[in-house]
This record gives C-alpha cells, structure tokens and sequence, in this order.
C-alpha cells in the first residue's frame, strides 16, 4: 500500500474512534477516546491542509482535556 492508503486509514481511524466514544457509558472514557481520536483527526486534517476540521479537533481536544481535569478534582475530592 502506498502512503496515500495509510493516510486515509489514519484519518478514518481518528473518525471511528471520534463516533465510538459517543457509546460509552462512562463519561471519562467518552472523553479519553474522544481526546484520542481529536488528536489523529486534527493531526490528520494538518497533513491533508483542511485547517477548519484541524481547529475544530484543537477545541475538541481542549474541551475534552478541561472537562478530564474537571472529572479527577471531582473523583479526588470525593475519595
């Protein structure tokens, strides 16, 4: 396979692990697998120059990271 084919699999990659995340119960794991599929859909959408979806993944991943702190102060506070 040529560079272009593992490109493409790259981005779908970060696409499926984007809409898997939607399905999980828990909400830290909905926002780690999201933060894990922001990272490869923006770094792909860098690669590709689509800089409207990179930006869009760079809130995401900011949003996702805030919310993450957010979750361990809680969990934390109540142990």
């Amino acid at each position: 396979m040529d560079a272009r084919v593992w490109l493409e699999i790259f981005g779908y990659t970060g696409s499926v692990l984007i809409v898997v995340s939607m399905l999980m119960s828990s909400v830290m794991k909905l926002r780690i697998i999201n933060m894990i599929g922001s990272v490869i859909s923006g770094t792909y959408a860098l690669i590709i120059g689509s800089f409207p979806l990179a930006l869009m993944n760079g809130c995401l991943i900011v949003i996702n990271g805030f919310n993450l702190y957010k979750l361990r102060r809680q969990n934390q506070e109540q142990n």
